[in-house]
């Protein structure tokens, strides 16, 4: 109904539709052929007659009165896009920075606001209200509410932990890998665990692993001779352009030519219960026009302007998912790492090991090239009427950072830089935060402790919080020396060893802090905006709080006093065991991190409506937080800030010792009908860090199986 009707409008304006029959078009026959067939078989599905109490469609569908179209081919390709709509968030970076422009913040306190990675050196940002030439008043309405309004799949947390150990560094003298992928935790979940067994002349082939519902793809999973594993490489695959309207003629934007006219294009969007609405898309030689309303462009952007998007998941030629059916088919690291060289989007980190005992990494998708003239570098929109603004190309394949059988014995990554030392090419200056890299690197790359299986699963279940470790000692550091807190309390916290257990009260205590921090310190300063910055960054606060000049961010703009951190982090420890107090008691020793971090797993859109939430929500009780491996995010934006809200959809561990020792979960359950027994089954194992067997003989799945559906081709 109408409460879609921005989110549809904002993907319509995208093209996802277009550019997926475009791409689909370009695949090889033989991959047509595996999407057309894998189609035709849900829409026999949906069209299969069925027996007087069975219902031909899910609840979902029967509570909506919704009857689905038939599914067509082009659109397996576009979940592939959509999935990149997910994990390419460059542009909400982009249109951050630019709002933040418009409150006349400087160059210097727009990059601490987005600090950059500790390894990369971005050049200096030019002055961004000179160069889009605002001419009005800062700016007043708020960014945030409209962004998560139009288009909330945008506003994700991508992140993920992969890692492959060769066999010089294993028990077993063979090589180990793992991986979970992070995303928003769902009902069902994102993941879908399948194994395929056929016949290729006298050969049985293999393949299991963590498959996307609507595609005919394992994204992550093994064959017969590798296994490998995903992570989002946070490559800055979009940007942009802000094109300047003629003042003459609004049907015309300036180009470094003189003005050239929009390619524009009819289309309606139809509204259950409401009249249709009509839409008129417009692209530029960059890329299709941004709707006014997606985060308040209509009132960030200068007079006279639009903002168009470049992004490489719009490209025609995106083969991607002839990439990832030839890195499932391949026969050894190699083979894989040339195969994933033809992916475009969305950029994926991926680790790679084989039974002869090679293991490899590659960042996988195509790559923009910006101009050395470019300083912003893609952290911000840029006139798209100068030409060195515009992409110069995409980089070669074969320059993809790529590592293989490397002298460390082992590649790790978990969505920050991981690049090779002295890697010239530029992927982003917007990568995840680093505790969860540094950690895995201590763990696996620079350790020379010998790996096994349990070490792996014992590190995707690691507690330890780097980051909230940072946080504690930099705040007792501020604090004055004749400022306490409740002397036992602080002495507790101060001997806390860093673990995110669910019965303990100082990771509650610590991320409370952490949330009142961010309030105390960004609220007055962003004020409207600070919804921006509300999901919490512990590297944003302990950049501010190590701040030695761009801004007094401690202080207090609208109070008197010229506060100092240590004044503002005791006055904000102060707000947060208020706050606690009044939710848990007044017994700090009482408080437990599980009662506030229960994982939430949320159904769309049953979980919003309140007499079914209760039905379609799954929660479940789990240690771990937001910087540790063991990820279970919360999120201080939303209603409930200390819920997990984001985690591993997908764990799995291989061992080439014997890759029938394999294991994986999913975050739910293999169904998704609600009315199922197999909706939630998996959720208590998988909140309890426990796996289920990835195996692949008939002799060991077939003795456990509750039943067989058995399809047999037609004459």
């Amino acid at each position: 109904g109408a409460d879609a009707v921005s989110s549809d409008r904002f993907l319509r304006t995208l093209g996802i539709a277009p550019a997926a029959k475009a791409s689909f078009e370009r695949l090889k026959p033989e991959n047509r052929a595996v999407i057309t067939a894998y189609v035709e078989g849900v829409n026999a599905w949906i069209a299969r007659k069925t027996g007087k109490l069975e219902p031909s469609l899910p609840v979902e569908f029967i509570i909506l009165g919704h009857q689905p179209e038939p599914w067509e081919a082009w659109q397996p390709v576009a979940l592939l896009k959509v999935m990149a709509l997910t994990l390419d968030a460059n542009m909400d970076e982009e249109i951050g920075r630019l709002a933040l422009a418009g409150r006349r913040f400087t160059a210097r306190q727009i990059e601490e606001i987005y600090p950059a990675n500790e390894r990369d050196n971005p050049p200096v940002l030019p002055n961004l209200e000179a160069l889009y030439g605002f001419d009005k008043a800062p700016r007043t309405q708020p960014v945030e509410e409209s962004a998560k309004a139009t288009a909330p799949w945008t506003l994700q947390l991508p992140a993920s932990n992969n890692w492959a150990i060769s066999g010089s560094k294993t028990v077993s003298g063979k090589p180990l890998l793992a991986n979970d992928p992070h995303l928003g935790l769902t009902a069902p979940s994102t993941f879908y665990l399948a194994h395929l067994r056929w016949q290729e002349g006298e050969e049985t082939r293999n393949l299991i692993g963590g498959t996307l519902p609507g595609t005919p793809l394992v994204l992550s999973g093994r064959n017969d001779w590798l296994a490998w594993g995903l992570t989002t490489t946070y490559l800055d695959s979009q940007d942009l352009f802000l094109e300047q309207l003629n003042p003459d003629n609004p049907g015309q934007y300036r180009t470094p030519e003189g003005f050239a006219d929009f390619a524009e294009e009819a289309l309606t969007i139809k509204v259950k219960g409401g009249e249709d609405i009509a839409l008129t898309r417009r692209t530029t030689r960059h890329g299709p026009v941004l709707p006014e309303g997606y985060r308040s462009l209509g009132e960030l952007l200068p007079k006279g302007h639009v903002a168009a998007l470049s992004w490489t998941a719009l490209a025609e030629d995106d083969i991607t998912f002839d990439g990832v059916m030839a890195m499932s088919d391949a026969r050894n690291v190699p083979g894989f790492l040339e195969a994933a060289r033809r992916n475009v989007s969305p950029m994926q980190s991926v680790v790679v090991a084989d039974v002869t005992g090679n293991i490899g990494l590659i960042a996988s998708g195509r790559v923009p090239v910006r101009s050395p003239l470019n300083r912003i570098a893609g952290r911000a929109p840029v006139p798209g009427w100068i030409d060195f603004y515009d992409w110069q190309g995409y980089l070669d394949p074969a320059q993809l950072p790529t590592r293989f059988n490397p002298s460390e014995g082992a590649v790790a990554t978990a969505n920050s830089n991981w690049l090779p030392d002295g890697y010239q090419n530029h992927i982003t200056y917007d990568w995840a935060e680093s505790f969860r890299q540094h950690r895995v690197e201590e763990l696996f790359v620079a350790s020379s402790e010998k790996q096994s299986l349990e070490t792996m699963k014992k590190a995707q279940a690691d507690r330890y919080s780097p980051g909230l470790v940072a946080f504690r000692d930099e705040a007792f550091r501020l604090i004055p020396q004749g400022v306490r807190l409740n002397e036992e309390l602080q002495q507790a916290l101060q001997q806390w060893d860093g673990m995110m257990d669910v019965n303990s009260p100082f990771p509650l205590i610590l991320t409370a802090w952490h949330r009142n921090l961010q309030a105390r310190m960004l609220r007055d300063d962003l004020q409207e905006d600070f919804g921006l910055v509300e999901r919490g960054s512990l590297t944003r606060m302990l950049t501010m709080l190590r701040s030695t000049g761009a801004r007094n961010w401690c202080n207090d703009v609208v109070t008197p006093p010229n506060e100092s951190c240590g004044d503002v982090l005791f006055a904000a420890v102060g707000d947060a065991l208020k706050e606690l107090e009044a939710g848990y008691g007044a017994d700090w020793r009482k408080w437990r991190w599980g009662d506030a971090h229960k994982t939430l797993h949320e159904h769309r859109p049953f979980s919003r409506v309140g007499a079914l939430s209760r039905f379609f929500t799954i929660r479940k009780e789990m240690d771990g937080g937001t910087y540790t491996l063991l990820r279970n995010s919360n999120d201080f934006s939303k209603d409930e800030p200390y819920a997990g809200v984001h985690g591993s959809a997908l764990r799995a561990v291989y061992d080439f010792a014997d890759l029938e020792k394999s294991q994986f979960i999913i975050s739910t359950g293999q169904s998704g009908n609600v009315m199922s027994p197999h909706y939630d089954d998996l959720a208590e194992k998988w909140a309890k860090l426990e796996y289920v067997p990835m195996v692949t003989r008939l002799e060991d799945y077939g003795r456990s199986v509750s039943g067989r559906f058995i399809l047999k081709p037609g004459p």
